[in-house]
């Protein structure tokens, strides 16, 4: 009988992911706040939810997501762009209150490079995340929530993703005086993040924090101008200007822990 795996947090990501588990032998469940978007997931062939969590109040069955799950992954995101008096640390910390019913059920929560702060220089998973963002605050204060569970539960911090039609240079095209020319990139293709949460999964990697990032950091100036010059987008031009921020992101645990190799390291928009 397949093991139930439960996405909260249906999006791009987690429709990859899903797509992936469903080959092996899991049965994905998914969440969305929408309702329009129900029949997609069962199209997908995901047992679909309408959840949405709040706040202070989660609403949906969330008993029905999380009753015999083998897996809980939190894939949704902060949301302050959309959103910005959501608390992203607040509905972490009620999901987990949600999870001291469901012992047997391991966490997985997908966080972000973004909890530690743009001048940190070179960080591991050892590094004391230092945020300059409200959205890095509440990164950091939501992963603590998270660590609470103890070894049943694991944190991967992704790199901003690309993959399937997605790439900054898209959002970078034509922009003038873009700062921060020489920063690192910290990147990630989506098929090397769902092969990573699927290792996690598969090779029971819980009580870890990780991070999910290519080993290869580009310029950004460098970057962003040969990407757009390869799929014939209007150029960026860059500020001139140099600044702090040289914050670059290393995975130095996945390699011992899982044997896991990166496959798309130069992130290229021509592999998207």
């Amino acid at each position: 009988m397949p093991k139930k795996l439960s996405i909260l947090g249906y999006g791009w990501l987690g429709t990859a992911l899903a797509k992936e588990l469903q080959q092996k032998d899991y049965q994905a469940h998914g969440s969305t706040t929408t309702e329009a978007k129900l029949g997609m997931l069962s199209a997908d062939g995901v047992v679909p939810h309408l959840l949405r969590i709040g706040n202070r109040t989660i609403h949906g069955a969330l008993g029905n997501f999380l009753d015999e799950a083998a897996v809980l992954v939190v894939a949704f995101p902060p949301g302050l762009r959309h959103e910005p008096h959501a608390n992203y640390a607040a509905r972490i910390k009620q999901v987990v209150d949600e999870m001291k019913q469901y012992a047997t059920c391991n966490v997985l929560l997908l966080s972000s490079v973004g909890v530690f702060g743009q001048s940190q220089g070179i960080v591991n998973e050892n590094s004391t995340p230092k945020p300059d963002s409200e959205v890095g605050k509440q990164l950091a204060e939501a992963e603590a929530a998270i660590l609470s569970l103890g070894s049943r539960a694991s944190i991967v911090r992704l790199g901003g993703l690309v993959g399937e039609g997605r790439h900054p240079a898209k959002q970078l095209s034509g922009r003038k005086n873009i700062t921060h020319p020489n920063a690192p990139t910290n990147l990630v293709h989506q098929k090397d993040v769902v092969r990573f949460l699927c290792a996690i999964i598969a090779h029971h990697v819980w009580g870890h924090v990780l991070h999910c990032v290519s080993p290869i950091h580009h310029k950004r100036k460098d970057f962003y101008t040969k990407q757009c010059a390869l799929a014939g987008l209007e150029q960026p031009e860059f500020s001139a200007t140099e600044t702090t921020r040289n914050k670059q992101v290393e995975d130095t645990k996945s390699k011992s822990l899982f044997g896991f190799d990166y496959t798309l390291v130069n992130c290229s928009i021509q592999d998207c």
